[in-house]
């Protein structure tokens, strides 16, 4: 690096809260041991079980601190602005990493050896055990008020679960008492509407009993899915069955944009009530009506399932917690487990799913799985 852009660089460093209150002289005294580190989105800075042998400076971009987990996504325990400083843990404690650092977008990320620390506690000791200290304390309480909220959410898994359990169980009576009525009007009778009627009160039935399945796997945290072939115009299909046709009542237009016309590989049942989560809560965003989109589309080795509404929007602020459950968002239909099971359901078929929305205009669901072979 250049010594004017390296300078540049230092100078980023220069209001890091563990400089705050730091004599200039000091900073200056020290800067030249700072090692400028340049990292693009995704590169990791320390890995979990290496040395905690420095301390980190962001001077651009944001940090991401996860822990790894046995078998799911690695828990994301913090996030280091611009500004503030991690690895302290580890240095002070003069043991390995606990946790990997990652970049989120592109940072400047400036680190101080132990005897470049060392040699600055000298120089300024109350100012720096001050800096430490508020940040410790600030990284405690984010720590508690993360494990109050995991606490929370895994108390009311249990619970949503136990209650699932104790549903299918109530459940298992009368659901086959229906179908058996139902299967007998279908056979007996010679009213096609009355069949018609049969064959709508069984798939209801169904549709009721595999809610109630899909909570439970959730509650236990393993949704399997029996994947097989479906074609799109299957899927649109079943969706119309249980959601799409209720959109006319409602005074919301249905406009479907299909360019992707071949299979997908899902678990109809599943995959359909995910979708019809979706749905249900777009209906509830457009209540004096409006338009529903749904378009399919090719994109690389994926297959895009796109839902849009022109609803009401979503707070920026309330995205990132949009899939968590029991989360409420200001209404009484935003308040469940609906989109938490989607995700999960999505994410059993190997699939990610995302939500873009602008407040006043509408909200997209973006849903991509992968396309099969030979498609």
């Amino acid at each position: 690096m250049k010594a004017t852009a390296r300078a540049r660089a230092i100078e980023r460093f220069y209001e890091n809260r563990l400089f705050e209150g730091v004599d200039a002289e000091i900073i200056e005294r020290i800067a030249p041991r700072i090692s400028v580190l340049r990292k693009k989105p995704g590169e990791i800075i320390f890995r979990e079980g290496e040395p905690g042998d420095s301390l980190y400076l962001v001077g651009e971009g944001c940090v991401k601190i996860v822990k790894p987990a046995d078998g799911v996504d690695p828990e994301i325990l913090d996030y280091v602005d611009q500004g503030n400083f991690f690895g302290a843990t580890a240095l002070l404690a003069g043991e390995p990493h606990s946790t990997t650092a990652t970049a989120v977008e592109p940072a400047l990320i400036g680190a101080l050896t132990e005897d470049t620390l060392q040699e600055l506690l000298k120089l300024s000791p109350s100012r720096l055990h001050m800096n430490f200290l508020r940040a410790i304390t600030t990284r405690v309480r984010s720590a508690n008020a993360h494990f109050m909220r995991e606490t929370v959410r895994a108390e009311r898994l249990r619970v949503a679960g136990a209650l699932a359990d104790a549903m299918i169980h109530d459940l298992k009576n009368p659901v086959c008492i229906a179908r058996c009525c139902s299967d007998l009007i279908a056979t007996e009778s010679a009213d096609g509407h009355l069949r018609e009627l049969s064959k709508l009160l069984t798939g209801t039935v169904n549709g009721i009993l595999g809610m109630t399945l899909d909570l439970l796997d959730y509650a236990r945290g393993s949704v399997s899915v029996n994947k097989r072939p479906v074609s799109i115009w299957r899927l649109l299909d079943e969706l119309n069955r249980q959601s799409l046709h209720l959109l006319p009542s409602k005074s919301i237009e249905f406009v479907k944009h299909i360019r992707y016309q071949g299979n997908i590989e899902i678990d109809l049942g599943r995959f359909a009530r995910a979708i019809g989560n979706v749905i249900e809560n777009a209906m509830h965003a457009m209540p004096r009506g409006g338009f529903l989109t749904v378009t399919i589309d090719a994109v690389e080795n994926q297959v895009a399932l796109r839902i849009s509404d022109t609803g009401a929007g979503i707070a920026p602020e309330l995205i990132p917690t949009l899939f968590e459950p029991f989360e409420r968002y200001g209404d009484s239909h935003a308040n469940g487990v609906g989109l938490a099971v989607a995700k999960a359901i999505v994410e059993a078929h190997g699939g990610k799913i995302s939500v873009r929305s602008v407040v006043g205009k509408g909200t997209t669901v973006d849903i991509r799985l992968p396309k099969p072979d030979g498609e």
